[in-house]
């Protein structure tokens, strides 16, 4: 049986009586279903948080039965925000499933987890886990950042994790790609610092020789957030080394990022240079 990473999932408390879906009400929960919330102020936002329980409706051993839990963290008069930090988590807790195209709400998702774990139970001994979490990672400015993370065990030595940053603008109410924040025409000399980053990494690495260096050769990566130490880059397992380097992030400094990235999206003491 695995351990769930603890990094990627909260407990929630109190019982609620209704399931939340992408449009804010999923009325079609089974009733091995449970919502649970307390509410947290975020900066000048406020949230809840959501959490969303089921298991196989046919296991006596709550310890042993295939589960779903999803925790959502959901701002109060952010609809847009809500719907596309949703959208995103059920890609993500979708996985490869081929079979479940454009998943409509947590209950289909589970559902559908559930049905798979049920057609092996009788060859396989693995108790499958899907979890997943939205949570705030940092708010810079009108800038939000929400980190998205999913967990899969179907059976095997390990489960595949998935995590996103999510960046949301607060004052134009839309999300922010990479290519917002890259000022025209320095996207070169971004992925040049990107590579320099990695470069950095591998050599920070014990036991990394010439055929690592081959087989896992620098990428692009999409998902990004600031810090206070500069813009920092992430990739998930397989992408920069095998499974045990887990995911991987690779940081830009800010004194590297003027002049390369939107003043607005820069610190004050970087910016002013």
């Amino acid at each position: 049986m695995p351990t769930k990473p603890s990094k990627y999932f909260l407990v929630a408390g109190a019982v609620l009586t209704t399931l939340l879906t992408l449009n804010g009400c999923d009325r079609n929960a089974s009733p091995q279903a449970d919502i649970h919330d307390s509410s947290i102020p975020v900066g000048e936002l406020k949230s809840e948080q959501k959490t969303f329980e089921q298991t196989a409706g046919n296991c006596s051993d709550a310890e042993e039965c295939a589960s779903v839990v999803i925790n959502r963290e959901v701002f109060d008069q952010r609809p847009e925000l809500n719907r596309a930090l949703d959208q995103q988590l059920l890609m993500q807790l979708q996985g490869n499933d081929e079979e479940q195209k454009n998943p409509e709400s947590l209950t289909e998702i589970a559902e559908q987890f559930l049905k798979e774990a049920a057609e092996v139970e009788k060859v396989s001994s693995a108790r499958w886990q899907l979890r997943g979490e939205t949570k705030q990672l940092s708010l810079r400015g009108d800038l939000l950042t929400m980190e998205i993370s999913s967990y899969r065990y179907t059976g095997g030595a390990h489960g595949m994790p998935s995590e996103d940053w999510f960046n949301w603008d607060l004052s134009t109410d839309k999300r922010v790609s990479l290519g917002d924040v890259i000022r025209e025409g320095q996207e070169q000399k971004f992925w040049d610092l990107a590579r320099a980053a990695h470069q950095r990494w591998l050599d920070g690495q014990k036991g990394i020789d010439e055929d690592f260096r081959k087989i896992w050769p620098f990428q692009h990566s999409d998902t990004f957030r600031f810090t206070d130490e500069g813009l920092v880059l992430l990739y998930g397992v397989y992408t920069l080394g095998p499974y045990a380097f887990g995911p991987v992030e690779l940081t830009i400094p800010n004194g590297d990022l003027s002049g390369v990235i939107r003043e607005r999206y820069l610190p004050k003491s970087t910016s002013s240079k």
